[in-house]
């Protein structure tokens, strides 16, 4: 019998494999919907030679996310390491692959190894990572409706949604210095997130420390300002994959729009339920069937070419390998 000391427990198993057959499902459905045929005259009209520059684009993009992460571990005294770039691949292979945002834990874990430092120390370095990534995207989705729409309404509209994610960040902020709220954060933890038993263990064990580290580097007067700078070109080069697989399938889209439909879909679609990676190709589809619905199949293939890129290009890093680990955990 299967009891809470296993990797997953059994709930947890039936639970994920539900929603792989759910999303699969959902994913037949949208392409029947479009036409198998259609998607696959798109597919062999494509420049494929135009995909090298996509993967230009994520090679120095994923430079500069290992160069930002070296910056924010180096606010803990940590020496900079080459090791990050095969850690940071791998744990955005597993968000890609597995729901619950798995990989943002496993590669906490592995820094922590790597470095002999706190898991408290690492997975604060992700947590803040991922804050300076949101607001780079919530501000580069806000230019890009600029550009989109034009009109004083959509402008304002889009100024209030940049605002609305910001104090919700600020919000989370403030309450993960209060006990009770780390206490509740603790208890979700033991009951949505079930991975690998010694990375559960070190989450749980590091939870106590997790408000002074994130305080510490949140108040970092040079390194947390350098790291949100550096997230803009980053997101940039990664919205600027979906103008140029535009530019391949023979649809070239307008440059605003391109960058409005890859950054709200790397802000919205990262979905914690679904694996990042099924999520995004069903929201930026979501995406594009709003503003190109004369064009929505080719505009289908778009997606498909960016999650096929994108995919490879963690299958190129031997990311993979990192899931063998994972479950001797």
């Amino acid at each position: 019998m299967r009891t809470i000391s296993d990797n997953f427990t059994l709930p947890k198993t039936v639970f994920v494999i539900l929603i792989f057959v759910v999303t699969s499902a959902l994913v037949f459905y949208i392409f029947n919907q479009l036409g198998f045929n259609a998607i696959f005259n798109a597919f062999k009209q494509a420049n494929i030679f135009l995909l090298f520059p996509a993967f230009l684009l994520l090679l120095v993009s994923f430079s500069l996310r290992t160069g930002r992460w070296n910056l924010l571990i180096s606010s803990f005294r940590l020496s900079p390491s080459i090791k990050l770039f095969p850690i940071l691949c791998s744990g955005i292979f597993i968000n890609t692959i597995i729901p619950l945002r798995v990989g943002e834990f496993v590669r906490s874990y592995w820094l922590a190894q790597s470095k002999q430092t706190s898991f408290s120390k690492a997975l604060t370095s992700v947590i803040i990572e991922r804050f300076v990534d949101s607001v780079a995207l919530v501000v580069i989705t806000a230019f890009s409706i600029i550009f989109i729409f034009g009109d004083l309404q959509n402008i304002i509209q889009s100024w209030f949604f940049s605002v609305g994610i910001i104090i919700l960040f600020i919000a989370f902020f403030i309450l993960i210095r209060k006990p009770w709220f780390v206490n509740f954060c603790i208890k979700m933890l033991q009951t949505i997130f079930k991975p690998a038993k010694q990375i559960q263990k070190k989450a749980i064990e590091g939870m106590s420390d997790l408000t002074k580290d994130i305080e510490d580097l949140i108040t970092d007067r040079r390194n947390t300002p350098l790291a949100l700078l550096i997230a803009f070109p980053i997101w940039i080069l990664e919205a600027s994959k979906v103008y140029i697989l535009s530019i391949a399938v023979g649809y070239p889209l307008p440059l605003g729009a391109a960058l409005f439909i890859g950054a709200t879909t790397y802000l919205l679609g990262a979905s914690i339920v679904n694996p990042a990676g099924l999520s995004q190709l069903l929201f930026m589809i979501g995406l594009f069937a709003f503003l190109f619905p004369s064009a929505l199949v080719i505009c289908s293939v778009i997606a498909i070419l960016d999650w096929f890129v994108s995919f490879s290009w963690l299958l190129l890093t031997g990311a993979p390998s990192s899931l063998y680990y994972f479950y001797r955990i």
